[in-house]
């Protein structure tokens, strides 16, 4: 069954779902588009789209599905009007700009029965994929503390990711991701965060902050994203009870693991310093360690699966890969994170 999608809002994002399923998802055509810029619009129609005047006529065009990638404080109206049109949705995130406008979206989701997610295409990532099975393998032990870093040096987005009201700032647009990765990597309910938000170039949006993250399993997370900075850090660093391991790119493969080598017999050494002296600091020597390559992911992460799974779903054969409690759990966090930040104070979940 070929199903017809239509985009609302075809700036960065609405464009590359459009490019990007009409070229590499099976079953599923983006034909119908809705923007309020007449030279997005103009765009849409040299690459083949209809252009509609209103999101209603969108609506009513024809279409089977509908993704919403209009700045973020237009998500719950554009969801819940496609829902009671009888229209499934696909959101960009951040799905809403707080937990209460969360909760109206599903119940309009369950009041209609009408299908309802939000695009998370960085659980695709390679980079996530090899810490995950680093995590699920225990290749390190057991987790205790997972260190999430995305680091830039061009400030934030500009447009309406500058303005508060519009639902800009890099929490939002980047951390929102690096949340959802977290909760999925660890497997234990959040109970606490702290959160501390740097603001830069914008007085009204962050462009970079810190954001730590215990759980009830006794982990620990850190979500550090920083876009001016000039000198960029490993992506990820994964300490367990039987090792470390470390990633170096967002997006890369590249990385080790070093774990102790308990089959060697060694005396602890000492580091001198023209300050004093240190047992603690003192290197294990490279006999007294066993390093490790990255694993190979055991499959291939495939951005095409989001909507493979989605068509799926609506021929009632699967469950959503982004579940309804996954999106609750992560506006959690993020809300959380902003109440940390404003208060200077931990905040529990």
């Amino acid at each position: 069954m070929e199903r017809k999608l239509g985009i609302i809002g075809y700036g960065t994002m609405g464009s590359w779902h459009a490019e990007n399923v009409n070229s590499r998802i099976n079953g599923l055509t983006a034909t119908a588009v809705y923007d309020i810029d007449p030279e997005r619009c103009r765009l849409a129609q040299e690459n083949g789209l209809k252009v509609y005047n209103t999101a209603e006529e969108l609506l009513a065009s024809g279409i089977d599905l509908v993704v919403i990638a209009t700045p973020n404080d237009f998500h719950k109206y554009y969801s819940i009007l496609a829902m009671e049109s009888g229209i499934d949705v696909i959101c960009e995130k951040p799905v809403c700009l707080n937990c209460e406008e969360l909760e109206e979206v599903l119940a309009v989701a369950k009041k209609t029965g009408r299908f309802f997610t939000v695009h998370q295409n960085r659980r695709y990532d390679i980079d996530y994929a090899i810490v995950d099975q680093i995590i699920k393998n225990k290749m390190i032990g057991n987790l205790t503390f997972l260190e999430s870093r995305l680091t830039g040096s061009h400030g934030c987005s500009t447009a309406w990711r500058s303005t508060y009201s519009a639902g800009g700032g890099a929490l939002y647009d980047w951390g929102i991701h690096l949340i959802d990765q977290i909760l999925c990597l660890i497997d234990s309910k959040p109970k606490y965060v702290f959160a501390e938000l740097q603001h830069l170039m914008y007085s009204e949006v962050d462009d970079g902050g810190r954001i730590t993250i215990g759980f009830e399993n006794g982990a620990k997370a850190q979500i550090v994203f920083d876009f001016w900075c000039y000198i960029p850090e490993n992506r990820w660093r994964i300490s367990g009870d039987d090792g470390t391991a470390t990633m170096y790119e967002w997006f890369g493969t590249e990385g080790k693991i070093i774990k102790a080598n308990n089959e060697v017999e060694m005396e602890r050494g000492c580091v001198y310093t023209p300050n004093g002296l240190s047992t603690t600091m003192w290197p294990r020597p490279k006999q007294a360690i066993v390093e490790l390559e990255p694993p190979k992911v055991e499959k291939e992460p495939r951005w095409e699966e989001f909507y493979e799974n989605v068509l799926e779903v609506l021929d009632g054969k699967a469950e959503p890969f982004v579940t309804h409690e996954q999106v609750r759990s992560s506006m959690k966090v993020m809300m959380a994170a902003f109440q940390s930040d404003k208060t200077k104070t931990t905040v529990h979940i």
